[in-house]
């Protein structure tokens, strides 16, 4: 078992060996961020794990917030002109992780998106569309499997794994094998139980999956469109940095279009901005009906 494989069993524990992640880790902002999420942050509608304490200002905490996000963000602010939002500070107090950061002030995509005319729209997608390449452009360190920008493991809501953080993985075939849970259709206890469409679609699927794949690309991996902020028609923020990581290729179109099953309208844009994999849209909805998160 590689390093990076045997790795993915210990991605459960959040914030795991992440401690020299943290940025700005000083006494005063320690401090300060609790301090304001006790006080402050009363005076404003939280959302989730996030809570405003300022117009200008945010703390995201929770038990599955982690330092790999911060550290996400920064990644991209250092490497691309992609608007994030601004990491003032991130901490670990208490085995809870704390991220303060800049509040971008912008309207989520779907409030905007009736008033927008279709050549707002197709604006809209056309930076989006500039943003992915950007981050496509991104040049994977050598020997990157599936992991996140600093090389640890990764999370997904989604998944609904006990396990809570995933990975590293080496290869992208070792991420492939995790997802499907070590299946192998040759080890199928009872085949006579599938059908010969069953039967194909899961020979396929472990073909695709196991065969050469190319170097993996740095992915937002949760691209719905409350996570996209606008003004007028300029996208002036990506947010919810928690699921990125190096991917593979399609994992972007896949992820956005399993992600958002009850936004059809926006199911049938993302090709407006997003590479569409066909062959690996139908390998992805094979797995998924049988090891599937959505």
């Amino acid at each position: 078992m590689t390093e990076k494989s045997s790795a993915a069993s210990d991605g459960g524990r959040v914030n795991a060996g992440a401690q020299d992640l943290a940025i700005n880790n000083t006494r005063f902002n320690r401090i300060f961020t609790r301090v304001a999420l006790k006080t402050l942050a009363k005076l404003h509608k939280s959302d989730g794990y996030c809570s405003p304490i300022s117009r200008k200002l945010i703390i995201k905490t929770g038990p599955w917030v982690d330092l790999t996000e911060a550290a996400t963000m920064r990644f991209i602010a250092e490497n691309t002109s992609i608007p994030v939002p601004k990491v003032y500070c991130s901490f670990v107090h208490r085995d809870r992780t704390y991220i303060l950061m800049e509040r971008i002030q912008g309207e989520e995509l779907p409030r905007a998106w009736a008033r927008l005319e279709d050549q707002g729209r197709t604006k809209i997608f056309a930076q989006l569309k500039q943003m992915i390449g950007q981050m496509r452009a991104l040049e994977p360190p050598p020997d990157t499997g599936v992991q996140s920008c600093c090389g640890g493991s990764l999370y997904d809501s989604r998944m609904n794994r006990p396990e809570g953080r995933f990975g590293p993985f080496a290869t992208i075939q070792e991420f492939h094998l995790w997802l499907r849970k070590g299946f192998r259709l040759a080890e199928h206890p009872h085949p006579e139980k599938l059908d010969d469409q069953e039967r194909q679609n899961l020979a396929k699927m472990e073909e695709m999956q196991d065969g050469p794949w190319p170097r993996p690309v740095f992915t937002h991996a949760d691209l719905n469109p409350c996570n996209i902020l606008v003004r007028g028609e300029e996208v002036v923020g990506i947010i919810d940095w928690e699921f990125a990581g190096w991917y593979p290729r399609y994992w972007e179109y896949t992820s956005a279009w399993f992600g958002n099953l009850i936004r059809t309208e926006w199911q049938n844009t993302l090709s407006g901005f997003l590479e569409q994999h066909p062959a690996e849209f139908a390998m992805e909805r094979t797995r998924n009906r049988w090891w599937g998160e959505f």
